[in-house]
This record gives structure tokens, C-alpha cells and sequence, in this order.
């Protein structure tokens, strides 16, 4: 066969490997790794590259994708202009060759996304629970609910019931399709197996590299090992992967793949590697290969930087006390291009739109473009870290007004990214411009929690630049926040904030209170949101149904009459207010409002159950049974409606069906749930109660099965635990009744103490 004529791809990569100058032993290493047969003892299909900023982490991952491109692997590439998972996963796939399916469904999941994002009837929590933390299937009632995006919280399932299921009825409003939901409730869990699917298709061996993994573990990395694990399917045998970061992979999660597995950590160059590199580029006198060796620290980005324009004169390469980039800006001899290289490190990225407005023209692009310090990423342009590190401290010490001008200059470029706006801010005026970098934060959180993280680490970012001492303790005291209920408590009493900042800093912790069943702080929070901004009539409902949550649906009501005053069309707040005229018993009431709210929201799931259980206690069995079967068909993993169909089936005396459902839900959500307790009273299997017992921290379920199991006394303790918690009291009659109408057993003495 004849050999394939040359390209220019082809002369490039041989270009490329010519000019590789040091970490040969990893190189070979790796290579030799490619040649081996898959089933070879030896074989690694997983390298984890570490070492510091600068070490040539990045370089190195090129040289590895370059080689396995010359051995026929199709290579995707990842590094941190990745922001979450799906990101991610499209920039693997940009390199891998048409994956048609995984395309398809991740055009919708971004136009769903956009669409909801912007939709300003959302429910509450819809951002959060839409994030980097997967929403699975059955949640509503299932032990853990993600609702705080990288930082999650365990949350009594039954009790967040009705927020998940608001979620639910919202994105099935909007989207109708059941697949589309689970896409947008669990993308991972979609668009990974999808991905799978295609990497299948391909007809190459696979590498799949992950640079500056430092900042993408936190979305990246448990994903990566259960790719590994097999969870969204089987990988094709010829595949290796590169991780590279400044951490090695943490021993306590990844030691399952010691076996599989090479590290690779790297240092800087020694100084033989550091004389063999500059030799390479043309620099060989011994006083000017010390005096860079000085200037760089040996650190192998500011080596290729200081050897750039191939000094041979000590003189040409300046005062070794200077710093390295003011040697690299002295030895271009255009004041122009000098200029400009700073001026571009302004912005942490830039597109040529943005580098005009920092430079002041495109005119020494191209020429910046060249530099080795410069690389284009899917979001733009971006300098190395080190190297724009030391530019900016040069810009500042040698003009501060010019600083402070372009800064502002490039806040007011960004008027539709807010994070780079403020960030921008915070570079120009420092500490003056940090209460508008906090308020722009809270209205983030109060979008998308999951974008907290990323302005905290802005704020620190900005005040180190700038050395602002302040600046940086306030974004450090963010970043260190365990959790998102302790960052935006570290915001509602900043006085230095407005007081509509404030307020909505009360209402995101309360909302997340609430969600924990933290009722008084909850109250509290929504309170003060009220005192801060009374016209904001918002928070006046949030403190309604916090109100009905707590089992004081009197008050509730008038909250939410005024809510309605307001806003006669929010199907949510009727929906609210029937659920709280059913605690009062006013079932009438309840009735015309929960009407109301399937009126205004035809598919609102939620309000269907709630109707369902008002005409369960109306004794309208067969109508109850109709909106609960309505509810199921909208969403087939509805749990709610699920228990309550298994309720109101037993009280039309047909437990197999009952059981059924029950069955489903334990399937779900466990032996922890309470369909377990209900399955147990059906069986009046006395081994059955005691693991319900034993399984229930509710004390209203244990107080039913203390009370089945003969232990009357233990019973009333826990039915007195019960209403101190806030159960109602007709909720505790219901579920006697329950008891009495499975098992035949008396239970006047509970009604006695109930009445």
C-alpha cells in the first residue's frame, strides 16, 4: 500500500515533538503505555498528572493528546472554561467526532435551561435544584434532596414533599414530556449515557483529557468515577485517561484504581532539563542561562517566556532583580506591543470585542496571539496564570490611573456578565466597590445558588490583585462558608448592603430554612425580609407558607390573602391557602381554592393531590380517587399522590391495589418511608410493624404502630411528641382511623385524647 501523502497537521505534530524539550521519561512512559495490549497486566488506563501553577501540567497534556492523535486515538479535551457538567461533556465530545445523540439531547437540555432560567414564574428552589447536584427520580419523598447545588444537605424527604413537588408540576407545565423533565431534573443521568452510547460508535481507540482538574473536581470528579464504575454504561476497552491538575487524586476516593492507574507528579525543571530547553531556543551562554534560571525559578512557563527572544548578552536580559515579565516586556522592542501585552492581562479572559476595549484597538492582537503564554480556550482567550499575575502588579505600580480607567472601562464592556462586571469594579475602586459586588452576589444566589461558589472566589481573586486586605478577608470568609445556608448568613447583616439586598438575603436563607424544616429561624428570616422591604409583597407569601408549615394556617391565610390582593393570578399562592383552609377543616374552602389553582395551572400536580386529600375528607372518595389518578399521569413517580391513592383506596376497602402503590413508593424511597408503616399495618404482620417501628423517626407513624403492637402508653407519648412538633390533630385522627379500618383494633382512647 502506498504511504499516505504527507499534511500539514502531520508536519506540525512533528514540529511540535522536535521542539519538546524535558519531561521525556513521562512522555515515553506514556507512549510506551498506548502500545500495550489492553489486556496486558501492565497496561494503565489512567494517568493522573500533578504538580504546581506554571509546572507545565498543560504542556504536557498537549504533548500527550499530540502523540495519542499519532497512534489513531480520536482525543477529547476538557480544562476550566468548563463551569458544570454539561459543559464539560460537550467539550469532550467537540473533539471526539459527530455524537449524534448526545448533540441532540443536549440542544434541548441548554434551550429548556434557558427557558426556565428566565421564566419569572418559577417556583422557588427551581435554580438549585437544577444545578451540578442531580435531582433523581421519586426525590419528592426519597431521604436526601439536593437544594443547595455543590453544598447539599440532608433533608427529611416527606417533609420537602411539597416544595419537589412544585418543582415537578412546574417543569411538567412546561415541558410535558416526562423524558424532558428527567433531563432537566437529572442531567447527568441523561446526557452521560448518551455520550456513552456515541464513544461507542467511534471506530478509534479513545483518550479523554482533563486539564486544570483543580477546578473542575468539584463537578467532575464523582461523575468521573462512576464513568469508570460502569454506572451510565460500558466504555470500550481502547480508551486511557489524563487527568491533570496541581492536587493528585485524592487516595481515599480513587484508590479502587491503583491497579489502573500511573501518577505522575511533576517539579520544576532541573537545572539540566531547564539548559537542554533554553539550548533548544538558541540560549546558551552560561551567565545568560543562570540569570534566567534565576528569574524563572526554574518554573517552565516563565523558562519559555524569559527565552523567547533568544538573549545572548547578560546585558539583553536585564537587572536579574526585575521581575520575569518586565525582562520579557523590555526585550520586545515595540512600546506599543509592551503596552499592549499589559493591558491584555486586564481581563482574566478576553475575546477580541473585549481585548479592544482593554487595549484600546485589535492592531497587536495577532502578535499577542503568538505568544506562549497566551491560549485559547472554549471561553475566550486566557493568559497563564503566573504570567498575568505578574503583569498585573507591573501595570499597577507603573500606572494606577491607567489601571483604574480601563477597569472601568471593560465593567461597562461587560454589561451582560455581571460576574465579570463586578469583577472589573472590584479592580478599579476595591473595597468602595465591594457592597455592589456583594448585592450583585445575592441576586446570583437567589438565581442560581450553584453561581455562589464562583462570585465568592471572584471577590478573593480581585482583592489579591489588587492587594485589598479587605476585599480578600470578605471573599475568603465566603469561600470557607460550609455550606450555602452559612454564605448567605454571612449577608443579611452586612449594614454596609441596601436594605432590598438585605431583605432578599432573609428570604434565600429562609427559603432554605424552611426546606429543613427550621420553622422559626425560617419565620424569622421572612419577617425581616417583610420589615426590610415591605412593598416587595413576595415575601409576605413566603411567610405564609411558612406559617402553614408550621401548622398556623389562621395566619397563613391572611398572608396570603394579601398575596392575592396583589396578584389575583398566582395559582401557587391558591394553592397555598387551600392547602391551609384543609388544616382548618374549612374543606369548602379548600375546595374553591385548590379549583382555582388547577384553573390558573391546568398540569399544577401538586394542587391535584392537595384537592384530592380535601375531598378524601369530604368522604368524595370516587372524585379524590379521579384527581389522584390525574396527578399519577402526570408525573408517574409522584409519591404524594401515590400515598395518597394508597389512603383513600383503603378506605374504599381495596388493600391489594392500596398495597400496590405503597409497594412503588417503597421502591423509591425505601423501608424508611412511610408507605413502609402503612404496608405493615395492611399485612397485620407483627414482624412488619416492629421494622416499621424501628425504622420511623416520625413520631405520629410510631405512635400507630406503638399503639397496634398493644403498647398504649408508649403510644400517647409519642401522639403527645407529635402534636408538640406541630401534627395536626386531624391528621393523627386520620391515621388511626386508618389503623382501626386495616385491623379491626379499637382506638376511642386516641379520638378521646384527640377531641
Amino acid at each position: 500500500m502506498p504511504e499516505r501523502p504527507l499534511t500539514l497537521q502531520d508536519l506540525i505534530r512533528r514540529r511540535q515533538a522536535g521542539e519538546f524539550v524535558g519531561r521525556e521519561r513521562q512522555l515515553a512512559l506514556f507512549e510506551e503505555n498506548l502500545r500495550l495490549p489492553v489486556v496486558d497486566p501492565r497496561r494503565r488506563f489512567l494517568f493522573s498528572v500533578h504538580g504546581a501553577a506554571g509546572i507545565g501540567k498543560s504542556y504536557l497534556v498537549r504533548q500527550f493528546r499530540r502523540v495519542a492523535t499519532d497512534h489513531g486515538f480520536a482525543t477529547g479535551h476538557v480544562d476550566e472554561s468548563a463551569y458544570d457538567l454539561p459543559s464539560a461533556l460537550e467539550a469532550l465530545a467537540a473533539g471526539l467526532g459527530p455524537c449524534k445523540e448526545f448533540a441532540k439531547r443536549l440542544a434541548a437540555y441548554r434551550q429548556h435551561r434557558q427557558d426556565l432560567d428566565s421564566d419569572p414564574t418559577a417556583p422557588e428552589g427551581l435554580s438549585s435544584l437544577l444545578t451540578r447536584s442531580t435531582v433523581r427520580a421519586g426525590l419528592a419523598a426519597a431521604g436526601e434532596v439536593p437544594v443547595v447545588g455543590a453544598f447539599t444537605k440532608a433533608i427529611d424527604a416527606r417533609s420537602a414533599a411539597e416544595d419537589v413537588d412544585k418543582l415537578r408540576v412546574f417543569l411538567s407545565r412546561k415541558l410535558r414530556s416526562h423524558d424532558d423533565v428527567q433531563l432537566l431534573l437529572s442531567p447527568s443521568e441523561v446526557l452521560t449515557p448518551a455520550l456513552v452510547r456515541d464513544l461507542g460508535a467511534v471506530d478509534k481507540p479513545l483518550a479523554l483529557f482533563f486539564d486544570t482538574y483543580e477546578r473542575t473536581s468539584p463537578f467532575l470528579d464523582q461523575w468521573l468515577r462512576d464513568l469508570l464504575a460502569g454506572k451510565y454504561g460500558p466504555l470500550p476497552p481502547e480508551i486511557v485517561f489524563v487527568v491533570a491538575g496541581q492536587r493528585p487524586l485524592d487516595l481515599n476516593l480513587w484508590g479502587d484504581y491503583l491497579s489502573v492507574r500511573t501518577d505522575l507528579p511533576l517539579e520544576v525543571f532541573t537545572e539540566a532539563e531547564a539548559g537542554r530547553f533554553l539550548a533548544s531556543r538558541g540560549v546558551t551562554d552560561d551567565r545568560v542561562v543562570d540569570v534566567i534560571l534565576g528569574l524563572s525559578g526554574r518554573l517552565p512557563v516563565l523558562v519559555a517566556m524569559l527565552a523567547e527572544s533568544q538573549p545572548t548578552d547578560v546585558a539583553e536580559v536585564g537587572d536579574p532583580s526585575g521581575s520575569a515579565v518586565e525582562r520579557f516586556l523590555k526585550w520586545e522592542p515595540d512600546p506599543q506591543r509592551r503596552t499592549a501585552a499589559l493591558f491584555g492581562a486586564l481581563p482574566r479572559r478576553f475575546s477580541a470585542e473585549v481585548f479592544a476595549v482593554a487595549a484600546g484597538s485589535v492592531d497587536h492582537l495577532p502578535w499577542l496571539l503568538q505568544q506562549p503564554f497566551v491560549t485559547e480556550q472554549a471561553d475566550g482567550f486566557h493568559y497563564h496564570d503566573v504570567v498575568r499575575s505578574q503583569m498585573l502588579r507591573v501595570l499597577q505600580r507603573r500606572s494606577p490611573a491607567e489601571w483604574r480607567s480601563r477597569h472601568l472601562a471593560l465593567a461597562e464592556h461587560n454589561h451582560d456578565s455581571a460576574l465579570e462586571r463586578a469583577y472589573h469594579r472590584l479592580c478599579a475602586d476595591r473595597a468602595a466597590a465591594l457592597p455592589e459586588a456583594l448585592q450583585d452576589l445575592i441576586t446570583a444566589f437567589s438565581v442560581r445558588r450553584s453561581l455562589a461558589p464562583q462570585w465568592a472566589r471572584m471577590i478573593v481573586q480581585a482583592g489579591r490583585e489588587t492587594d485589598a486586605p479587605d476585599v480578600v478577608r470578605r471573599g475568603t470568609e465566603l469561600v470557607e462558608a460550609a455550606d450555602h445556608m452559612a454564605l448567605i448568613g454571612l449577608l443579611v447583616d452586612d449594614r454596609s448592603l441596601p436594605a432590598e439586598a438585605r431583605a432578599l438575603a432573609h428570604s434565600e436563607r429562609g427559603v432554605l430554612l424552611r426546606a429543613a424544616r427550621d420553622f422559626d429561624p425560617a419565620l424569622a428570616d421572612f419577617q425581616a425580609a417583610v420589615d426590610l422591604d415591605p412593598d416587595n409583597i413576595c415575601y409576605v407569601g413566603d411567610r405564609g407558607e411558612t406559617l402553614r408549615r408550621m401548622g398556623r394556617a389562621a395566619e397563613a391565610i391572611e398572608d396570603l390573602d394579601r398575596l392575592l390582593a396583589v396578584d389575583p393570578g398566582n395559582g401557587w399562592a391558591y394553592g397555598c391557602r387551600g392547602a391551609a383552609f384543609q388544616a382548618l377543616g374549612r374543606l369548602e374552602e379548600s375546595l374553591g381554592d385548590l379549583d382555582k389553582a388547577i384553573e390558573l395551572r391546568p398540569r399544577y400536580t401538586w394542587a391535584f393531590g392537595a384537592r384530592a386529600e380535601t375531598l378524601r375528607r369530604m368522604g368524595r372518595l370516587p372524585e379524590a380517587l379521579a384527581d389522584v389518578d390525574r396527578a399519577i399521569e402526570l408525573d408517574r413517580d409522584y409519591i404524594y399522590g401515590m400515598m395518597r391513592r394508597a389512603d383513600i383506596l383503603l378506605m374504599m376497602n381495596e388493600p391489594d391495589r392500596a398495597a400496590a402503590d405503597l409497594e412503588r413508593v417503597v421502591e423509591l424511597n425505601g423501608h424508611r418511608s412511610h408507605a413502609f408503616f402503612l404496608l405493615a399495618l395492611i399485612s397485620r404482620s407483627h414482624t412488619l410493624i416492629l421494622a416499621a417501628l424501628a425504622t420511623s423517626a416520625a413520631p405520629m407513624d410510631r405512635a400507630v404502630c406503638l399503639w397496634a403492637l398493644g403498647r398504649q402508653e408508649e403510644s400517647i407519648a409519642e401522639i403527645h411528641a407529635a402534636l408538640a412538633e406541630g401534627t395536626p390533630p386531624s391528621l393523627l385522627v386520620s391515621e388511626f382511623q386508618l389503623l382501626h379500618e386495616t385491623t379491626g383494633q379499637g382506638v376511642e382512647p386516641v379520638l378521646a385524647i384527640l377531641e
